[in-house]
């Protein structure tokens, strides 16, 4: 029989993980990635430096992903958000051209989905968790052919007892609607439930909003992506806890 996890003296019935830099390390290499891309367009253009390629390539991931209507409608569907990202850099560089955009957008494509791994030691503490715990949920944003290919390379699906992805759903979070799907599958109730997630908008306010615990992964070093909405506002409804990796926040259950 499992024992039961405690949280700042409160029973927990069910823990809630978000996928994308809580579990796997979506950021890894992307600087590496980021030069690649910039070496290859500026080879292509011909008369524009490497830097000045890489410095446009932030801003204009930057522009995309900060506007709130882009960033709900882009995560559903990667491709096309890259593609407008490098469209958008190409335009701010004077040479537009959607089928150089179309090219460039598949290869960086194609190295960020190489270069995509576990966070450190996550797959171990999440085997733990599982072993500790009565009910485990995962809870994503995006496109739902893609998470769905992370959680099938990485075979994350045996841990978990539900698994939600936005693009299934039909809505994402910080929506009250995905943690009431979620925690209604594991029948938990809110208030012995906790999130655990790096996103701070969707998975620590969303989380409190909808009445259950909540824990911001802010891992040590690692800067948020362009346009990310980590930004922490001011007051959160209820009090929550920042820890440096999921492996802590395993760690301090006592799983």
């Amino acid at each position: 029989m499992r024992a039961v996890l405690r949280w700042d003296d409160t029973p927990i019935e069910a823990v809630l993980l978000d996928l994308d830099d809580t579990l796997l390390d979506n950021q890894a290499g992307l600087e590496a990635v980021w030069a690649q891309v910039s070496e290859q367009l500026a080879g292509r253009l011909g008369d524009v430096a490497p830097a000045a390629v890489r410095a446009q390539l932030e801003a204009s991931s930057d522009w995309f992903w900060s506007d709130d209507a882009r960033h709900r409608s882009g995560r559903l569907d990667m491709p096309a958000s890259r593609c407008a990202v490098v469209s958008h850099l190409l335009e701010a560089l004077g040479r537009p051209d959607a089928a150089l955009a179309g090219e460039v957008a598949r290869f960086y494509s194609e190295l960020r989905d190489a270069s995509l791994a576990p966070i450190d030691g996550a797959f171990e503490a999440l085997a733990r968790l599982r072993a500790g715990t009565r009910a485990l949920g995962l809870v994503t944003n995006g496109a739902a052919d893609a998470q769905r290919a992370k959680i099938e390379r990485f075979e994350l699906a045996r841990w978990f007892d539900v698994i939600v992805v936005e693009g299934e759903l039909g809505v994402g979070k910080p929506d009250a609607r995905v943690f009431a799907h979620a925690i209604g599958a594991l029948r938990a109730a809110p208030s012995r439930s906790l999130m655990a997630g790096d996103n701070y908008e969707c998975d620590v306010l969303g989380a409190l909003r909808a009445g259950l615990h909540a824990v911001w992964i802010q891992r040590d070093g690692i800067a948020p992506p362009p346009g990310s909405v980590n930004r922490r506002p001011p007051s959160p409804p209820r009090a929550h806890r920042t820890l440096r990796s999921f492996v802590e926040l395993v760690e301090q259950l006592g799983a």
